[in-house]
């Protein structure tokens, strides 16, 4: 019988000491303990050690006689004992790994465990230099008479910049941390499109990322191409913002913008909204001041959730870019009547009230019917007395050129929000919405609904 309980005994201590730390309980494991102790412990405090290190107390409670035990693979935990009291001390943890060791107390008589604890330390997470290497945007599309291109690294880490075309080049071909790479090349004098793509990469393994490539399209030159009339009915471009599937509206870049640049504030990189159901379209904005002095939540761009794309903070001189060409990227010809439909919602008083609408005929603008928006700011949010107001918005033109493609620029000219306020200075950032229908119906606001996708078409 002594054998069996001796025994017994054995298989207890080595429970104790080997009972496992449970990460996803916090470090917390507390194994089976002698069924007849009442022993308890009372920690100096229940927080994680600092990575720094320090001390903690441990009182026992209702105990008889005993010790301290933990694993000898806690080299950086000592202990120290005075009547019930035990004195952990914790060296400093060098990594950023949060670590922990599991303490039994045991009856000195007994040489059980009578109750246990656990010592969790913090990592050392301020000696963590995180390596960050991304680039942006990943498909660049330029005019046949454009000659450069610029590319964003947001990095903390050396990194290099290849082309597999020759005639684009970019600079600097190599560097260290954030940089705008500017891509250089020659215009486009061929019927046909151009496409190179430059390699960015880092040989830093700690980077989450090691390498990209961005594709820069170069459009064909038309210049000498004849133009053509579509049939009427033809629809050359069609976006649809009632759509879960956001990632098609992202494509082009449109969340991905760099804000910091004095040449082309705001549309660095040529973000856009490429049309989704049909056709070569895009949906572009360009700033008309620089806004980088600004927090980026004051200024962003987003598509939401909806599918819906949304400008942050608009402002005078900014402007509102809706293009799209033919299937066979041909001109359109003199006589070729265009429209555009599509309808823009501010969802605070602070979006610009003011867009002049001009049309592209040959290589000018020519003026249409200006914008005007409305938020209702005293008003209940009903459909008998809204606060956002859907301004639908129906342009057509009759070319009087031949026209690279067709093209609608609205224009903000004034400062005065759309409540009707004239404002000194941007506004935090209060979004204009390109509105889309409602995926799911709500009737408290079915009445904001567009019973149309945007779209540019040949009515003539």
């Amino acid at each position: 019988m002594k054998k069996y309980i001796s025994l017994f005994l054995s298989a207890a201590i080595a429970f104790a000491a080997c009972v496992p730390v449970d990460p996803d309980n916090g470090g917390n494991n507390t194994p089976e303990e002698y069924a007849g102790s009442r022993a308890s412990v009372q920690l100096s405090s229940t927080d994680p050690v600092p990575a720094e290190g320090g001390n903690l107390t441990a009182t026992v409670h209702r105990s008889p006689a005993f010790t301290a035990s933990f694993p000898k693979t806690a080299d950086w935990l000592s202990c120290s004992q005075a009547d019930s009291v035990l004195t952990l001390t914790v060296k400093a943890n060098p990594s950023a790994v949060t670590r922990s060791a599991h303490v039994s107390v045991i009856d000195s008589e007994l040489q059980i465990s009578i109750t246990s604890f656990d010592v969790v330390q913090l990592g050392n997470e301020k000696d963590v230099v995180r390596k960050r290497f991304n680039v942006s945007p990943e498909l660049i599309e330029v005019r046949a008479e454009d000659t450069s291109a610029q590319i964003t690294i947001e990095s903390n880490v050396e990194w290099t910049a290849t082309s597999n075309n020759p005639a684009f080049i970019p600079d600097p071909a190599s560097g260290e941390g954030n940089a705008k790479v500017t891509v250089s090349f020659p215009a486009n004098t061929e019927n046909k499109e151009i496409i190179a793509v430059i390699s960015l990469a880092t040989a830093d393994e700690g980077a989450p990322t090691q390498s990209y490539e961005v594709t820069i399209k170069q459009a064909a030159d038309k210049s000498g191409t004849p133009a053509v009339k579509p049939e009427p009915g033809t629809v050359l471009a069609e976006w649809e913002f009632e759509t879960k599937n956001v990632e098609a509206l992202r494509a082009g870049g449109w969340e991905k913008v760099s804000l910091d640049d004095d040449n082309a504030p705001g549309n660095v990189g040529n973000p856009y909204v490429p049309s989704n159901v049909s056709g070569k379209g895009r949906l572009e904005y360009y700033n008309g001041i620089d806004k980088s002095a600004y927090p980026t939540t004051k200024h962003k761009r987003r598509i939401g959730t909806r599918g819906e794309p949304c400008i942050y903070s608009t402002w005078k001189d900014d402007s509102i870019v809706w293009s799209a060409q033919t299937a066979s990227e041909d001109p359109l010809a003199a006589g070729t009547k265009i429209q555009l439909n599509f309808a823009l919602r501010p969802n605070a008083k602070g979006v610009m009230r003011d867009w002049k609408c001009e049309v592209l005929d040959g290589d000018e603008w020519k003026e249409l019917e200006a914008v005007q928006l409305e938020f209702h700011p005293s008003a209940a949010g009903t459909e008998a007395d809204p606060k956002q107001v859907n301004a639908f918005i129906v342009r057509s033109y009759t070319l009087t050129k031949d026209t690279p493609n067709a093209c609608f620029r609205f224009t903000c000219t004034s400062t005065f929000n759309s409540a009707g306020t004239e404002l000194s200075e941007l506004v935090k950032g209060d979004a204009l919405r390109f509105a889309g229908k409602y995926l799911e119906a709500d009737e408290s606001q079915l009445y904001l609904q567009v019973p149309e996708n945007p779209k540019i078409m040949v009515v003539e």
